[in-house]
Formats: structure tokens, sequence, C-alpha cells
């Protein structure tokens, strides 16, 4: 609620998915898991107007010798946290997407470059915002689950 208003929260679907290699069917979605651990897509409104998101997350990600959930899910809970920052991005219209590759952020417009090239990328306010927030989104949400497990 502090990041989005709860108004805009409710006008938005976001579906998340957590997949493997062998759930890829297209082969560019196969590459693009390999080397990128999540992304997420906006998916245009729905019949209701609702904003539609897809968050895909990398299953390879879910360490599988750890006891504790929160911390098996850890590297995938950082993940989510870095896309729906991005989800954030678009909700509160910081961030808009051209059909040409160039990208609105925040009232400026970038070049398709930002989307193409790795550094060019990495060096976009909109990823530094979405590094900066998914660790400390992470850390929160843990906290929420102490939280809880204490008061019940």
């Amino acid at each position: 609620n502090r990041m989005v208003r709860p108004c805009v929260q409710r006008r938005a679907k976001i579906t998340v998915r957590v997949l493997g290699e062998q759930e890829m069917i297209d082969a560019a979605d196969l590459l693009d898991l390999k080397k990128y651990k999540a992304w997420c897509t906006y998916d245009g409104l729905d019949d209701e107007g609702n904003k539609k998101f897809t968050v895909v997350l990398n299953y390879k990600r879910i360490n599988k010798l750890s006891k504790k959930p929160v911390t098996r899910l850890k590297q995938v809970l950082i993940d989510l946290g870095h896309e729906l920052t991005h989800v954030k991005q678009y909700l509160n219209n910081e961030m808009f997407d051209y059909k040409n590759g160039e990208v609105r952020h925040k009232g400026v417009v970038f070049d398709a470059s930002y989307t193409e090239d790795e550094e060019a990328h990495y060096e976009s306010q909109w990823e530094i915002e979405a590094y900066g927030r998914e660790y400390g989104l992470y850390k929160m949400f843990c906290h929420h689950l102490k939280q809880e497990r204490l008061s019940s």
C-alpha cells in the first residue's frame, strides 16, 4: 500500500508463474529463462479494464537443500520483489513501453538501446530502482512473516 494506492491495486491482475526449462514452449523464452532470473510483461487490459501483468520466475532459483521454506525460496522471492517493482512502475505510470522499443520512465523517453544494450539496461533508472528495492522487499516480507508467527 505504500508504493501503489489500493484503488490502483484493485485495477490490476498479476499472474506469477514459476517455470522450469521443460515448461518453456517458445525458444526465445527458454533463452531468456537461462540468461535472466525473471521478467515481467505488461499484457494489456482485460475485459473489465484491469491492467494485466505476468511475472515469470525461474524454478532453478529455488534452493532445494535449505530446510526453512523462506530460505529455500529466498532467491525466488528476491526476484519477485525486483519484478513487482517494475509492476509498480507501470501501475503508477512511471514507466511505459512503446512498440518501437523505446521506454518512457518518469517523463523521459529512452531509445531502444536501453533494452538492447546490457550495460545501458543495468544503468537505467528503472533497473537501479528495482535492484535497490529487491532485497529490502525480501527482508520486509521475512519480518512480516516473523510478526505473524509471534502474534498467532
